[in-house]
This record gives C-alpha cells, sequence and structure tokens, in this order.
C-alpha cells in the first residue's frame, strides 16, 4: 500500500469535512504545537483514528495492486545508463514526438526521478506510485544548440543520467568526447525541441543551462500518468514492458 497516498487521502477528507462547515467567523492560526507518536501494536490504536484508516486503506490496497502489465527483466536505475532511465526517456521522447507540432529532438530524466526498481513480472499501479512518486510535469523546452552542449557538459561531470535512445554521449575524465542526435553533432546555432520535467527545467539537478530556454512550456501532465497510460497500451496490444542498454552513455 502507498501510505503517502492513503495519508494524502485522509488530510484530504478532513479538509473537505471542515470545508463544509461555514462560520460566522473568520479565524486564523497563530501558533501550532504537537508531538509525533509512534502507533505500535505495543502501545496499542486510537480506535476511531484506526478505522478511519482501515476505511480507506481497502479501497487503496485493491486499487494500488491493480495489475496493469508485465515487465520482461528487473529494471533498476542508475548511471552512466540503466535500464530504468533508458525506458522512462524513451517514453518520453515518444510523448513528446506525438504531441508537440515537430516532434522531440531529445528527452532528458534525472536518474533521482526514480524512487524504485521496476520488478520482473506483474506491474501494479502501486509499483509505478512507488518509482515515480513525485508528481513532475513534463515540460517542453526550445533550447539552442550550445546551451544543449552544455546540458550534455553536465552529464559528463555527474556521471550521466537519463537521456533518450537517439542521443550518443561519449565521456571521458569526466568531460565529452562527443555527442551525437540521430547520428550528427550538435549544431550550437540550432533550436532544439527538449522533452524534460519541470524539476529540471528549473535547472536542478546540475541542469543550469535549461534556465536559457528560448521558450518553456510546463505542460502540466504528470509523467507518472504518461507512464501508467503507456504499460496499458502496451498491455492492450499484447506486449511487455522492455529495456535495454544500448551504449547512448559511454564512459571510457
Amino acid at each position: 500500500m502507498n501510505y503517502k497516498s492513503l495519508f494524502y487521502l485522509l488530510i484530504t477528507s478532513l479538509i473537505v469535512s471542515c470545508g463544509s462547515y461555514k462560520q460566522p467567523y473568520r479565524y486564523s492560526i497563530v501558533s501550532m504545537s504537537g508531538t509525533i507518536v509512534e502507533m505500535n501494536e505495543e502501545q496499542g490504536t486510537n480506535k476511531e483514528m484506526q478505522a478511519l484508516v482501515d476505511k480507506y486503506k481497502v479501497s487503496l490496497d485493491k486499487e494500488m495492486n491493480e495489475v496493469l502489465g508485465k515487465s520482461a527483466e528487473f529494471m533498476p536505475y542508475g548511471r552512466p545508463e540503466s535500464l530504468l532511465t533508458n525506458f522512462t526517456s524513451d517514453v518520453m521522447k515518444e510523448y513528446g514526438d506525438k504531441h508537440l507540432p515537430n516532434g522531440a529532438d531529445i528527452a532528458i530524466m534525472n536518474v533521482h526521478g526514480h524512487r524504485a526498481f521496476l520488478p520482473k513480472g506483474n506491474i501494479t499501479l502501486g509499483n509505478l506510485y512507488e518509482i515515480y512518486s513525485f508528481d513532475n510535469a513534463i515540460s517542453y523546452l526550445e533550447l539552442k544548440g550550445e546551451d544543449l552542449s552544455k546540458i550534455f557538459d553536465a552529464y559528463a561531470r555527474i556521471g550521466g543520467a537519463g537521456i533518450s535512445s537517439n542521443a550518443h554521449l561519449v565521456i571521458k575524465d569526466r568531460k565529452i568526447v562527443s555527442a551525437t542526435l540521430d547520428g550528427k553533432p550538435i549544431d550550437k546555432n540550432k533550436i532544439y525541441n527538449v522533452v524534460t520535467l519541470d524539476y529540471l527545467a528549473d535547472g536542478n539537478d546540475s541542469m543550469n543551462a535549461f534556465k536559457d530556454a528560448i521558450k518553456m512550456n510546463n505542460t502540466g501532465i504528470v509523467l507518472r500518468d504518461i507512464i501508467i497510460d503507456y504499460v496499458r497500451k502496451q498491455t492492450a496490444e499484447g506486449k511487455a514492458i522492455t529495456s535495454k542498454i544500448d551504449g547512448r552513455i559511454t564512459i571510457e
């Protein structure tokens, strides 16, 4: 069960309950204090709170245990490339190709945007909530080639991260030896259509050059939802989820 989701459900229910009670006066919190009390078997639990938790736990467990598809292999995340970062980046690139007028030139994803490994075999909704636990949204950037090269320089310094399969980076001594997209070197004057996450578009995880984008569009579409839809689609077509290490990032 995803306890974070359960917590949000409980908080939401309390807010809705409080919001339905109309007060003739307005109040504001001037101070707040509290303590953390661990609820375990030895100490016992508050019966009313436990009943509330149990009420949502049954429905949440049922939802999170839904099997969406199958993975052909165990997929960890890591550097310089990995099965899971490659999978996520390629799904992002495919999404950009479908929704951008001229398609996407590249997709870029941070390693720790993943918070769990994808198991081999059944993929449940809960698995995907655990892996993509952040509500990171897809962002489209129009980026000059010279700034894209700076992103690749950052990749060299941090030892690699998620990148779509049409890219090929060769790194040595934490510096870029060569960088190509679709077999072509980066044109510093060309404008590239980049699919990434809002978190990275803001310059986090050493992606400072993204802040110099000519144009930025935060779609508000959460990456996790895109992955869920992708897995459902592959399953409907009778396909398992696959990935491969293909040398898109090579460290000499």
